[in-house]
C-alpha cells in the first residue's frame, strides 16, 4: 500500500481490525478466523493456533498470481518500510502509458472470506478483503477500487465508508472462494495511481525474521511475524517474471525481510 498506514487493532466483540503499520499487538486477548473447511484459527495476542482439525496445506504450496503480470510494471516487496511505515505485504504497480487501473483480480487459492473493509482514502472508495484457508494460510488484498458482483454484494453489508477508517468487519455468512474466482475489476485510484496490495501469511509458524528479538520487538502483532515472500510460491514462470520486474519503492527498493 502506498501512502497509508496500517495498525492492527483487534476488537473481540466485533472482530474488527483498524490498521496503521500492521505491526501493533492486538488489544484484546484473542480473536478467531473461521473457515468452513474443518478448522478455525485464533490469535491469542502472541501466536496463531488452530482450533479443530486443520487439514494439511497443499505440497508444494502454490498460489495463482492474482493479476495479469503482463500489465504489471513494478513490484512492491513484502517486508520493508514504505512511506514511513513497515509493510509486511507486497504488491503490484501498473504504470504503463494509458493505464486505467481496470485490472481483473482473482483469488490465488481456495479460501473463505472472513474480514472485509470499505473506506475512503482522499475521498475515493477502496476495498480490502482478508481470506483464510483452514490449513493455515491467510492472505489480504487491498486497494480494490471496483468489485465483481458477488464481492460488491459482500461490500454492501459493510459499514459506510469513512475517510481513513480501514477497520475490517467479520463476514458472518459462509463465503467460500474458489481459486481463480474474480474478486475485483479495478484497482487503485482514479487519479492515475494504480496498484494492488497483496500480503500472504503462513499461520502455522513464525517466519525467520521473527527469530531476531530486536526485529520481533519492532514488528509484533498478528501479521508481520507470519508474512512470507509470496514470490516463492507462484508458478515457476510467474516467479521468474516477478523477480525480473523492477522494485516499485524508490527508497527500500528490493530490500525485504522475507524475500531472499
Amino acid at each position: 500500500m502506498t501512502g497509508r498506514c496500517e495498525r492492527v487493532i483487534v476488537v473481540i466483540a466485533a472482530l474488527t481490525m483498524a490498521s496503521c503499520g500492521e505491526s501493533s499487538s492486538p488489544t484484546s486477548p484473542s480473536f478467531t478466523a473461521k473457515s468452513p473447511f474443518g478448522a478455525s484459527w485464533m490469535h491469542d495476542g502472541q501466536t496463531w493456533q488452530a482450533s479443530g482439525v486443520s487439514p494439511p496445506c497443499p505440497t508444494p504450496l502454490t498460489f495463482t498470481t492474482p493479476v495479469n503480470l503482463s500489465r504489471v510494471t513494478s513490484i512492491l516487496y513484502p517486508g520493508q518500510t514504505r512511506g514511513g511505515w513497515y509493510k509486511p505485504h507486497g504488491g503490484f504497480r501498473f504504470d504503463a502509458p494509458g493505464e486505467t487501473g481496470d485490472i481483473a483480480v482473482v483469488a490465488p487459492m481456495a479460501t473463505t472470506v472472513y474480514r472485509a473493509a470499505r473506506y475512503l482514502d482522499n475521498g475515493q472508495v477502496q476495498h480490502m478483503f482478508d481470506f483464510i484457508n483452514a490449513c493455515g494460510v491467510l492472505h489480504r488484498l487491498d486497494h480494490l477500487r471496483d468489485l465483481s458482483p458477488r464481492f460488491q454484494q459482500i461490500a454492501a453489508t459493510l459499514p459506510p465508508a469513512v475517510e481513513g477508517d480501514s477497520r475490517t468487519s467479520s463476514i458472518g455468512s459462509r463465503q467460500n472462494v474458489a481459486v481463480g474466482e474474480t474478486i475485483g475489476t479495478a484497482v487503485g485510484y482514479l487519479a492515475g495511481n494504480f496498484f494492488l496490495d497483496w500480503g500472504v501469511y503462513d499461520l502455522r509458524a513464525r517466519n525467520e525474521a521473527s527469530e531476531d528479538p530486536t526485529w520481533i520487538a519492532q514488528h509484533p502483532g498478528e501479521l508481520a511475524p507470519y508474512a512470507i515472500c509470496w514470490f516463492d510460491y507462484l508458478s515457476p514462470g510467474d516467479r521468474t517474471k516477478v523477480r525480473s520486474l523492477p522494485p516499485a519503492d524508490g527508497q527500500s527498493g528490493a530490500m525485504s525481510d522475507y524475500c531472499r
